[in-house]
């Protein structure tokens, strides 16, 4: 059975919560960061108060942050944690970012998303395969059980 790291975004936090379910019925220990049912910490930036505050900060005050250091590192062990990473699409640059350190860790690394014409990263040449949503299915056939 795989250890498995959803990669996406709080905007497809539904979307996330299906594929954990449907992966934890074949089997498979998933990690889900917007579900704190296996013990792990969930962040969302509206934790850190009104928005507008945030954006008067950039990327090294907010990376200063106290709350925003111990989301880095819980999600980072739960990448540590896992064998596969799955990132679900749309999502942004912090998902991109965990999808590439999983695979630089040698973990495998499966694409799913809608897969609009003109919209494209040649740097998903790192994925082991792309899936179509309506191909979800197949990408868990493939992890077994």
């Amino acid at each position: 059975m795989a250890k498995i790291y959803l990669a996406s975004s709080w905007k497809n936090a539904e979307t996330v919560m299906a594929a954990r379910d449907l992966l934890k019925e074949r089997g498979h220990s998933v990690d889900c960061f917007c579900d704190e049912s296996n013990g792990r910490t969930s962040f969302n930036w509206s934790q850190l108060g009104d928005i507008n505050d945030l954006n008067e900060k950039d990327a090294r005050d907010m990376l200063r942050e106290s709350r925003v250091r111990e989301a880095f590192e819980e999600d980072k062990k739960w990448l540590d944690w896992a064998d596969t990473v799955i990132l679900l699409l749309p999502c942004g640059k912090s998902a991109h970012l965990e999808a590439g350190y999983g695979k630089g860790q040698g973990k495998r690394l499966y694409i799913v998303g809608g897969f609009e014409k003109g919209d494209f990263d040649v740097m998903y040449g790192f994925a082991d395969r792309m899936y179509d949503y309506r191909e979800f299915n197949q990408l868990v056939q493939e992890l077994g059980a």
